[in-house]
């Protein structure tokens, strides 16, 4: 296994047993390891969880770990060690980015779910419109209820300059092969598109992206199309109002994908990739065969791979 995709957390027994329950919920097949809470594989990854209370994950798929396992789970942890090749990225910005105004912020949703694509949303925000934001309770969306999310929403489309990109199942199985199979490369591709496309429509002096992988490549990406922003691409980044902005503009797009599904489907589709999922999965395979799975699901997903080995025709 090559260090260049290598990370090394620091993680207790309570935040292990919860990873732990992430992981299975996502169907990882779990193998004994001495000196180890566990040892898990899937996804491209090797999972180590020692009881020293190391966590290293090596792999391809090592660099999607963190936003969605551990940031995303809830899990506690602080990351001591990287060993991957560094880019050349640009000098990181010296400003707080909470307080940094004028800016385009730009979060997505669906990434972590089996049913649906992907959905990444941009906006942008001054000093006005950040304060009209706070008094409308408009923060990180994971943090407001789906009702909410929709009134929101539209509010936000109708006041504040934005960009979308939504992806469906199918676009987002085809587009996820041609950016090498890699979820980070095509995050980076929709992120940054929707940044450039809203920086040409209302200029900004910062750009605010939550952080999906450690090696900040929005930031680098943005650093050649638009070398006059400050960029900031940070976890927890929708402390940011124009973030949290995109990020309940990206949970309703997400939301609505769904809504659609469920309708065209004819069945319930479930959020995640948890324990509802498996026996959606299985009943989506009775009702349309797994030929139609490339439409509804994340084909890589490791949870997909074994149902259809299962109950697949």
């Amino acid at each position: 296994m090559s260090a260049a995709n290598t990370f090394v957390w620091k993680i207790d027994a309570a935040a292990a047993t919860q990873l732990e329950k992430r992981l299975r919920e996502n169907d990882f097949e779990f193998r004994d390891l001495a000196y180890a809470h566990f040892q898990a594989r899937g996804d491209g990854m090797v999972i180590n969880c020692y009881q020293s209370g190391k966590l290293v994950v090596q792999g391809k798929g090592a660099d999607a770990f963190e936003p969605r396992f551990l940031m995303a789970g809830g899990v506690a942890s602080s990351l001591v060690e990287k060993k991957e090749k560094e880019a050349a990225a640009p000098k990181e910005p010296t400003a707080d980015f909470v307080s940094a105004l004028p800016a385009i912020g730009s979060d997505e949703a669906g990434k972590g779910d089996t049913f649906g694509g992907i959905t990444v949303a941009a906006v942008y925000v001054d000093e006005v419109s950040a304060k009209l934001l706070a008094e409308a309770g408009v923060t990180d969306s994971k943090k407001i209820a789906d009702r909410r999310i929709q009134v929101l929403a539209t509010w936000i489309r109708k006041e504040f300059p934005f960009q979308e990109r939504v992806l469906t199942a199918a676009q987002y199985n085809r587009q996820h092969a041609e950016n090498g199979s890699n979820v980070n490369q095509l995050l980076t591709v929709l992120h940054a598109a929707a940044l450039h496309d809203l920086q040409k429509e209302a200029a900004a002096k910062y750009a605010i992206i939550d952080r999906f992988s450690p090696r900040c490549p929005v930031r680098l990406r943005l650093a050649e199309s638009d070398p006059s922003l400050e960029v900031f691409e940070v976890p927890r980044a929708e402390a940011h109002p124009a973030v949290a902005a995109a990020s309940v503009l990206a949970r309703d797009a997400f939301l609505t994908q769904r809504a659609e599904m469920s309708v065209s489907l004819a069945m319930s589709i479930p959020l995640g990739s948890g324990s509802p999922v498996p026996p959606a999965l299985r009943k989506f395979l009775s009702i349309h065969g797994s030929q139609s799975l490339p439409k509804a699901v994340k084909q890589h997903f490791s949870n997909v791979k074994k149902q259809v080995a299962r109950y697949g025709d």
